[in-house]
């Protein structure tokens, strides 16, 4: 992407790997004088107006509070989100979490073995499809869960006062809606 430098905007260059970097910025900072004020601001606010940008940041914040909240139980928000799919929809198929949760199966893979190796789940093949791996939770699963709960509405409390709490259900409503209107029209 090529733009006028002298506007603040940047010329990315493909590193090897697919990886991108900011000629212009790299340019300006290996000279012995700092690039123009001007331009500075310009690259430190460009795609703070970019919504994944700014809801990633927010995830990110939100993910930090809720380990906090949730590590005595010994699992993290992640976890606690595929466990409570699999508390709730039992036995529940991995391409099911992948759907509710809106996650890629790598992921749910990745989530599932985790709480595998923890004991918190179960993981069997389906008996109509061998090929189908169906999650339970265990006994332990479900003792974990229920400890997690009170947590996990703690810092859902302590998010809410920070924000307010019309803002609050706002943006529980809104990040719904986000991510059901991006997950159809991707599936299209």
């Amino acid at each position: 992407m090529i733009r006028n430098a002298s506007q603040g905007a940047a010329t990315f260059c493909h590193m090897p790997g697919g990886r991108r970097y900011n000629a212009t910025y790299m340019k300006a900072s290996t000279r012995s004088s700092p690039p123009p004020a001007a331009a500075l601001r310009a690259w430190r606010h460009r795609g703070m107006d970019c919504l994944c940008g700014n809801v990633r940041m927010a995830a990110r914040a939100l993910t930090t509070v809720y380990d906090a909240f949730l590590a005595p139980t010994g699992i993290t928000a992640s976890q606690l989100a595929v466990l409570w799919c699999v508390v709730s929809r039992e036995p529940v198929s991995m391409r099911e979490i992948a759907e509710v949760l809106v996650m890629d199966k790598t992921t749910v893979s990745r989530g599932l073995a985790g709480l595998l190796e923890m004991g918190l789940v179960a993981i069997r093949t389906g008996e109509a499809d061998g090929r189908k791996r169906l999650a339970s939770s265990t006994a332990k699963g479900r003792r974990v869960f229920a400890a997690a709960l009170p947590r996990w509405k703690a810092a859902q409390s302590w998010v809410e006062r920070r924000m307010g709490s019309r803002p609050f259900a706002r943006n529980v409503d809104q990040a719904k809606r986000l991510a059901l209107a991006v997950a159809q029209s991707s599936a299209a």
